[in-house]
């Protein structure tokens, strides 16, 4: 894919090219997507501007279709690339891919308007199927089904915006700076702010209204992949093996819940403690 970045900036046409080609294939949207975000963390702001016009262009045509992902993701990119590129600051970036996500769980029901609803029913149907034997639970989760289906598939969105933000960065960083995006990330940390609040949130879920609750999940991404950027802070600072980051991934696959639920708690402690500092202190001594 290196290859790919490296053809993309060579002149605006290819760059327009490779974004709007990509996203116009099916699948194959977000890669698109990264590479907007290269043009603009790379290009001077018109450049990019051009670019990102042009390039979001078939992305349309999917929402024309009833598909407003690639569009979603694609002006998401855009717009969170902008934010780290006048700010360099990859926390705050990702703070605004969370406010945008919040934006989409408000957007989805308007723009699935035809798919949603169905699922939200067939949902519906399945909770009720195993909690017929639970009326009071049933009663009380049954409100929270469509603003969880909402809130889950817009966190879905989030962390593409996410990952392809993370990918042109790493193409920007291998051309300009090598090394450079392993270091950033390695120290990603959100503010006590941000984790606080979110910890509450998850905490309280089932104590909020449904629509506040359907909420949550977006939240949840953010810290989740500043809870990866712990472990490999960890590691790195421990000079240990990079294979030790293997079963970290390997958990996050098999046992998913589980440890997106442990990647979120990381996150929040490494906002109040600062995890990674204090072990290089302690190995320093």
């Amino acid at each position: 894919m290196k290859s790919l970045a490296l053809w993309a900036m060579r002149s605006r046409t290819q760059a327009i090219i490779a974004a709007a080609g990509l996203i116009a294939v099916p699948l194959l949207f977000w890669l698109g997507a990264a590479v907007l975000a290269l043009v603009v963390l790379r290009q001077p702001t018109r450049e990019a501007t051009t670019v990102a016009m042009w390039g979001v262009m078939p992305s349309l045509a999917w929402l024309a279709m009833g598909d407003p992902t690639p569009f979603l993701v694609a002006v998401g990119v855009v717009l969170t690339a902008l934010v780290l590129k006048q700010t360099m600051r990859l926390p705050l970036a990702l703070m605004v891919a969370a406010v945008l996500g919040e934006i989409i769980y408000f957007c989805l029901p308007w723009l699935l308007a035809d798919v949603l609803p169905l699922v939200v029913k067939q949902s519906e149907t399945l909770v009720s199927k195993a909690l017929e034997n639970s009326p009071d639970l049933q009663a009380t989760l049954l409100p929270l089904v469509a603003p969880m289906v909402h809130g889950v598939l817009a966190a879905l969105h989030t962390l593409v915006i996410c990952l392809c933000l993370l990918l042109g960065r790493y193409w920007q960083s291998s051309q300009d700076h090598p090394g450079g995006f392993g270091t950033e990330f390695r120290q990603l940390k959100l503010p006590l702010a941000f984790g606080a609040p979110v910890m509450l949130a998850v905490f309280l879920a089932a104590e909020l209204s449904p629509l506040l609750a359907g909420m949550v999940p977006v939240l949840t991404v953010i810290m989740a992949l500043a809870g990866l950027a712990v472990f490999h802070g960890v590691v790195f600072n421990s000079q240990a093996s990079p294979n030790w980051l293997l079963p970290v991934y390997l958990a996050l696959f098999v046992f998913g819940p589980y440890m997106y639920t442990l990647l979120i708690f990381v996150a929040a402690l490494d906002s109040l403690i600062d995890i990674r500092t204090r072990l290089k202190d302690t190995a320093g001594q």
